[in-house]
């Protein structure tokens, strides 16, 4: 998930739990870490281990003013879902 992607959904999280994004650089961080590569490779070997990722970056530096915690998990579940299709 890009971070352009991951702003959409922590827009529509934002508006439906009523908090506000507070660290837009942890953000870029966990789309940073679902999608990282070293020299043209994926450091992630499947999609669960991608979604596991995002899910602790966004764990360990709060993008939002709370719900934190929800947030993470939404994301990962949301990025299992959209790799599905993908």
């Amino acid at each position: 998930m890009n971070v352009e992607q991951l702003l959409l959904v922590a827009r529509e999280f934002c508006r439906a739990h009523r908090v506000r994004i507070s660290n837009f650089a942890a953000l870029a961080a966990a789309a940073a870490a679902s999608t990282a590569t070293i020299e043209g490779i994926a450091v992630h070997g499947n999609r669960d281990a991608a979604a596991e990722s995002l899910e602790t970056v966004l764990r360990s530096v709060p993008a939002l003013s709370g719900k934190n915690e929800e947030f993470a998990r939404f994301c990962a579940e949301v990025y299992l879902s959209v790799a599905e299709v993908m």
